[in-house]
């Protein structure tokens, strides 16, 4: 059946594009590739023999790309960018001639480095810039030099941040220069996120107009590319909106800034094309900047239930679950939803921690608690994909253990601690209060569904309780600074809650404690034993 929908779908495309005001060729080693899906960001339609291509379009997506066949790459446009869209700078009355240049790889075995939320400002006290230098940059190079096969970055949106775009005179455009200056080390495929939009842009079809300078920096906002035997979809799912004179105010921002987080019927009518023209064997990976799964809401979604639905519709015929990657939240959350068993959410930590704000000086740290870093996919032909977080500061890393005796001194000391009590005492919890005595928590910031955790005291099993409880290096790291802030704009009053905090009452201060966790299918994936009493001080790093 799906070969049918297949021939069917190529046939009207191709019959579509007959006499259009694109054309072009795509080639490798200056011979004509046949077969090779081309796009508008609206129809889909296939090369010729010669590896020609034409398409009628009415050029409202402002850009032509190649969906890149498995085993090529196309050239890059500056050892960054993908060279696999180009703009278009002509009306639609008049015909524009784009060609593809292709090279072989092999992709076999490959990386991919998935990055969210880097939120580079230039902010002077920030130190945003050397941070992301001197911190995330040796890891990404570190990686991408020990990696076997090609290696690829997928980074989904924020990567500037649009209210200090002219408080700070740094835009999408200088976070293009600055990856470029640092020679970033592989080609990346990039998304637009809230952030990314310019903030000085109101009123009519605002969405398409104020993504203008993220799309002449990275591309068109929904492309897809085959690499090894995946599918990897990118869907701009920020519709932004910027009501004009409402929100904060700031240098070059007209607008709220506000957005909804959905796909259009155009992109979903594009997506649909797209996979059917892809095997029901493949596995299919879509990055979002807004996750479509979530478990911080209620209802477990982000976007509308009827989209979620749709999307889940389309994919429902693939014999592999579809793994969903967002960044957006600044939180881990891997999560599924009983309603569309088929979609597999893997929500990243941001790139910058919380946005760069945590003390300068410090780790840095998530939304969640989390050790900061980024996740890592590896992949080869016939193989299970794994996937592995590497922080920062301490490699490979999934959890962090608290001894919460030494963590209430630390509240009992601390000044911002009764500031915030003083004024948010009905939503932030006080470490410092009696009932948390021989407490241990843990911090699983690697949870994934299935996944449990197990506590023993000299060898005896805890009960293990799992929380919503707000991290407490987090709460040091972040919060306090906001509460200690002169300006009350800063201060936060909403509760602050981790998805995956495990905790565990001990009968006495000073004993060891084991903690094991296990996965879904029953196996021993983390075994640690930490010594009490256990110091606590967020400003450094671990032993």
């Amino acid at each position: 059946m799906k070969k049918i929908i297949l021939s069917a779908a190529l046939c009207l495309c191709c019959a579509v594009a007959l006499g259009g005001n694109i054309v072009g060729r795509v080639i490798c080693n200056g011979q004509p590739v046949n077969g090779v899906p081309v796009s508008d960001g609206r129809t889909i339609v296939l090369t010729d023999r010669d590896g020609r291509y034409s398409i009628d379009s009415d050029k409202s997506d402002g850009a032509v790309f190649v969906i890149t066949p498995s085993g090529y790459i196309v050239r890059t446009l500056d050892g960054l960018r993908p060279g696999f869209w180009q703009p278009l700078y002509l009306d639609a009355d008049k015909e524009e001639i784009h060609d593809f240049v292709l090279e072989k790889q092999s992709q076999n075995r490959y990386t991919m480095l998935l990055l969210a939320d880097m939120h580079l400002t230039n902010d002077p006290a920030r130190q945003d810039l050397k941070r992301f230098r001197n911190i995330v940059m040796p890891v990404i190079r570190r990686e991408a030099a020990a990696s076997r096969g090609h290696v690829y970055t997928a980074n989904l949106g924020d990567t500037t941040h649009d209210i200090y775009w002219g408080e700070f005179n740094f835009n999408e455009s200088d976070a293009l220069r600055l990856l470029q200056d640092l020679c970033y080390p592989t080609p990346m495929y990039s998304i637009m996120g809230n952030h990314d939009h310019d903030p000085s842009i109101v009123g009519e079809d605002v969405d398409r107009r104020s993504g203008w300078r993220e799309r002449d920096c990275w591309g068109p906002g929904q492309y897809s590319v085959n690499i090894g035997d995946d599918h990897w979809i990118f869907l701009d799912n920020i519709f932004y909106i910027n009501v004009e004179g409402k929100g904060k105010k700031a240098p070059g921002v007209a607008g709220d800034r506000s957005y909804q987080t959905i796909l259009t019927d155009g992109q979903f009518a594009w997506l649909e094309q797209d996979l059917s023209l892809v095997d029901e064997d493949t596995r299919v990976y879509i990055c979002t900047h807004a996750p479509v799964l979530y478990s911080g809401n209620s209802s477990g979604l982000l976007m509308p239930r009827e989209q979620v639905q749709r999307l889940s519709d389309l994919v429902s015929s693939f014999n592999h679950d579809v793994v969903i990657f967002s960044g957006h939240t600044h939180r881990n959350d891997i999560c599924d939803h009983p309603d569309f068993p088929k979609l597999h959410q893997r929500t990243l930590p941001a790139t910058s921690g919380i946005m760069w704000t945590t003390t300068v000086g410090w780790p840095l740290y998530s939304s969640d608690g989390a050790d900061a870093g980024i996740w890592i996919g590896e992949f080869a032909s016939g193989q299970e994909p794994r996937f592995r977080l590497e922080t920062y500061q301490y490699g490979e890393k999934y959890f962090r253990f608290y001894d919460m005796n030494s963590v209430g001194e630390a509240y009992r000391a601390s000044e911002g601690v009764k500031k915030q009590q003083e004024l948010f005492s009905s939503t932030r919890l006080d470490y410092g209060q009696r009932k948390w005595r021989n407490y241990v928590f843990v911090n699983y910031w690697g949870w994934e569904p299935g996944d449990w955790v197990e506590m023993y005291e000299k060898g005896r099993k805890l009960k293990v309780e799992a929380t919503r409880y707000e991290d407490p290096a987090k709460n040091f790291a972040y919060e306090l600074n906001r509460v200690m802030s002169p300006y009350k704009h800063s201060r936060k009053a909403s509760k602050d809650i981790t998805y995956h905090m495990f905790v565990a009452k001990t009968s006495s201060p000073k004993t060891d404690i084991t903690v094991r966790i296990y996965g879904s299918d029953g196996k021993l994936k983390h075994e640690s034993v930490f010594s009490r009493p256990r110091a606590f001080d967020p400003s450094k790093p671990e032993e």
